[in-house]
Formats: C-alpha cells, sequence, structure tokens
C-alpha cells in the first residue's frame, strides 16, 4: 500500500495554483445570509441554535464545494482547447473566457435537474399503503420548500459563483506554465 500511494507523491497536481481571485467563499456567506435564508425562513426565533448552525454549514460547505469543482471543469476544458483557451487567458478576456466556459443547453438541464431532485426530496409525505414504495404524487402534493426556488438559487447564485471561480482561475492559469515550464517539471520529477 504504501507503494501505491508514495508513487501517488510524485504526480503532477491536477490543477495549476488557485488564484485568490477565485475564492468566492465570502461572496457566498453573503448570499446565504442576505438572499437565500431569508427566502426559505420564517421570521422568528425556533430556538434550534445548534441544529440551525450545522445545518448552515452543512449547505455551505455543500454549496462551496459544488461551486469549486468549477476549477475542475476550468481545467478540462483548458485542457480539451488549450490553443483557444490561451488566447483568450493571454489577451485577458473575462468576457471572452466566460463565452468559452458556458454551456447553455447545460446549464438548463442542470437546473431542471435541480428542479427536480428538489421536487422528489423536498415533498411532504404521509403515510403510505402496504407495499408503496414511493410517494404518489398528485395535485394535492405539497413541499417543505419550493422546488422551483431551489432552482432559481442554483441559477442566480450557484452558476453565477461556479463561473466566476472557472474564469478567475483560467485568468492566472498560464502563470504556473510560465514559471514552471513542462520540460523543467519532468526534469525535477526524476522522468
Amino acid at each position: 500500500i504504501g507503494d501505491s500511494f508514495g508513487s501517488m507523491a510524485n504526480m503532477d497536481p491536477i490543477l495549476s495554483p488557485v488564484p485568490a481571485e477565485a475564492l468566492v467563499n465570502s461572496k457566498l456567506l453573503q448570499i446565504y445570509r442576505g438572499n437565500i435564508v431569508p427566502a426559505l425562513c420564517e421570521e422568528g426565533d425556533d430556538g434550534n441554535y445548534g441544529s440551525t448552525a450545522v445545518q448552515d454549514v452543512h449547505v455551505l460547505q455543500t454549496m462551496s464545494t459544488r461551486i469549486y469543482y468549477g476549477l475542475f471543469v476550468a481545467e478540462s476544458k483548458f485542457r480539451s482547447e488549450t490553443e483557444k483557451a490561451t488566447k483568450l487567458i493571454e489577451a485577458g478576456d473575462r468576457d471572452g473566457l466566460m463565452d468559452f466556459i458556458t454551456k447553455a443547453d447545460v446549464e438548463a438541464k442542470n437546473i431542471q435537474r435541480v428542479i427536480l431532485k428538489s421536487r422528489t426530496f423536498s415533498q411532504n409525505i404521509s403515510a403510505g399503503e402496504d407495499g408503496q414504495l414511493a410517494p404518489l404524487l398528485s395535485k394535492g402534493t405539497t413541499y417543505k420548500i419550493k422546488p422551483e426556488y431551489i432552482g432559481t438559487v442554483f441559477r442566480d447564485y450557484i452558476m453565477p459563483l461556479t463561473k466566476e471561480v472557472e474564469v478567475e482561475y483560467l485568468l492566472k492559469r498560464l502563470r504556473k506554465e510560465r514559471e514552471d515550464p513542462p520540460a523543467k517539471r519532468q526534469k525535477t520529477n526524476g522522468e
């Protein structure tokens, strides 16, 4: 086992260094406190401070993880169209990079998927009949939260922050290449 993990230490990192400009946690926290929580929660104090704090941290970590997956997406897009991406990066073309990373059809499908998952997992479920494995949908189906709002959160907050992370990462993507060209890296890794 030691050799297996030891050999991983000699691998090149997947990502280039992540610039500070690509870190959006403070923006996410501001959006969460100022927009998302007020839209989801009723006014007042239910006294559940501990469990609320735990859930807030869990939700923020989940959203942050989803946003930072954008770093890997940006790297993949860079590697699949290196020449095009390099030209945009060297020109400092933020709008061009935004167009480069944006796939409107994929985004629309992802928003629909988020709404469908929200409909599935936020249903108020009453007792079922013997052998019933799933709730029956009807016009009377109610939800703990509005599924369409979760789609809106994804569209208006999560996706834009993810794309901001991707663009900021790409704008600095070539910095590592200039400082440490691939030929030099191979020599230092003993290849």
